[in-house]
């Protein structure tokens, strides 16, 4: 008596399909579409149905690489501000030290701390680009376009007011075969007046004789 044939139910199916691609992509590395679509097909998925997941796969593929870009980019641009930060917080810090010094051994007064207020308004700003580095990404993403938007306008200037240079040479070898159809028609017709002036000319002796 043979054994009962076994059932699954769908999401068993999914699973087996899932582990089977898993163990099919270690073993060959990759796998192409068109097996994608023969493997669904016998597991009776739509055709429909695995292209819109392919799509969704690829828009969400998509979606996190932009993400680790502009995460890259952030950070980047974090390590800037934070040099500059530091930078500032150590001249400004030297400064506001000399200026105490000066203030309470030669001149008296409180007036330091009027710098010093500057100097932390000033470190404030540093550190909330720090903090927030988004508008200067920004900022610097419009300037880049600026500069490409002038550079584009600068090379059209260019190709408008400069001939192309093939489009020259094309125009020069235009010019010296007209040239050269000139002097060659101009050949044929003096020799021509050449050969009937020896044709008159000896007309004119065969008469005298």
């Amino acid at each position: 008596m043979s054994a009962p044939e076994s059932k699954y139910t769908q999401d068993e199916v999914n699973e087996i399909i899932r582990r089977a691609l898993s163990k099919q992509a270690i073993d060959e590395r990759v796998l192409s579409h068109s097996e994608l679509v023969e493997i669904a097909a016998e597991a009776g998925i739509e055709r429909e149905s695995l292209e819109r997941a392919t799509v969704e796969l690829a828009q969400s593929r998509t979606q996190e690489l932009a993400q680790q870009l502009a995460s890259r980019e952030i950070a980047a641009e974090r390590s800037v501000q934070l040099k500059r930060f530091v930078a500032s917080a150590v001249s400004l810090g030297a400064l506001n030290a000399f200026l105490y010094f000066v203030a309470t051994h030669f001149h008296g007064g409180t007036w330091y701390v009027w710098p010093l207020a500057g100097s932390g308004a000033l470190l404030a700003l540093r550190l909330r680009h720090v903090i927030f580095p988004h508008d200067r990404i920004l900022r610097r993403k419009r300037r880049e376009e600026k500069l490409r938007a002038r550079a584009l306008r600068r090379e059209a200037w260019k190709r408008n007011l400069l001939p192309d240079s093939d489009a020259v040479g094309d125009r020069a070898k235009e010019f010296e075969g007209a040239v050269q159809s000139g002097v060659t028609a101009l050949i044929k017709i003096a020799a021509r007046k050449l050969e009937k002036h020896v044709e008159r000319e000896e007309r004119r002796r065969a008469r005298k004789l």
